[in-house]
């Protein structure tokens, strides 16, 4: 059952003009309709990495069988989970998520919007852009978001995202687009990612890996983390990116995009 929050939200930011800082536009209602279909498309990303450590600890013991001492080395082993968000970007179980989200990891889960769980597959991987694709197998295709062309997006143009994390699932935000093609070094591994999309949206742990749409509902990037921007801005790979990597993946399968 959908929040209730997230209805009431969208409600209040459409009347009241707060999604874009200006007067709600035209046909308020139809972007809220656009909204509520979009928001299904969401879903959260979780990975667990299980990591064996050194040095290893030296147990002895009898072997019941032979009576012989025997010397068992054990390697202690932890296990932690990340988070973040995704996006279905195929009917067929396809989401773009976040490299950072999923290096690594032994195993990755799927919740889509109406609670059902998936175990996920990487099938593309492209850390310099923090770029993953997953893929899901469902028994019924899945609501998915339409791909923009971001190349014709424009300074200042209003953009809107839905919060996935603890604190604001499910909550709309809306922003301008502050800077095109901006280039970021990411601290302490070293690693130049370029042609981002930089926003005034705040991110909150969880948002990672989020949507951010133009006013139709159309998907123009994928959120990444904000790497500590002074201004609290924020920064998005763009769609097309995105879009070549899953036509690829298409391609290689033999199947339709959307």
């Amino acid at each position: 059952m959908r929040n209730p929050y997230f209805l009431i939200s969208l409600l209040t930011a459409l009347m009241w003009g707060a999604l874009f800082n200006t007067p709600a536009r035209a046909q308020p209602f139809n972007i809220l309709m656009q909204m509520m279909e979009t928001q299904q498309a969401i879903v959260e990303v979780h990975a667990i990495n299980t990591d064996v450590f050194e040095p290893s600890q030296a147990v002895a013991g009898i072997n019941p069988e032979t009576g012989r001492l025997v010397i068992i080395n054990r390697r202690p082993v932890a296990q932690y989970e990340r988070g973040g968000s995704g996006v279905i970007i195929h009917p067929s179980g396809i989401i773009v998520t976040n490299a950072h989200t999923v290096y690594r990891a032994n195993r990755v889960q799927v919740n889509l919007d109406d609670g059902q769980t998936f175990p996920a597959k990487i099938i593309k991987f492209v850390n310099a852009m923090d770029l993953a694709l997953l893929k899901i197998d469902t028994p019924e295709l899945l609501p998915f978001v339409d791909i923009a062309n971001s190349d014709s997006i424009r300074l200042g143009q209003d953009v809107i995202t839905i919060g996935n994390s603890p604190l604001l699932k499910e909550t709309v935000s809306g922003g301008k687009i502050i800077g095109l093609g901006i280039e970021r070094t990411v601290q302490p591994s070293g690693i130049r990612r370029t042609g981002l999309i930089q926003t005034t949206v705040n991110l909150y742990q969880g948002d990672s890996g989020g949507p951010l749409f133009n006013d139709q509902g159309d998907l123009i990037g994928l959120m990444t983390a904000d790497e500590g921007s002074r201004d609290h801005s924020s920064f998005a790979i763009p769609s097309n990116r995105i879009y070549q990597y899953l036509l690829e993946y298409l391609h290689a399968q033999g199947e339709k995009s959307n």
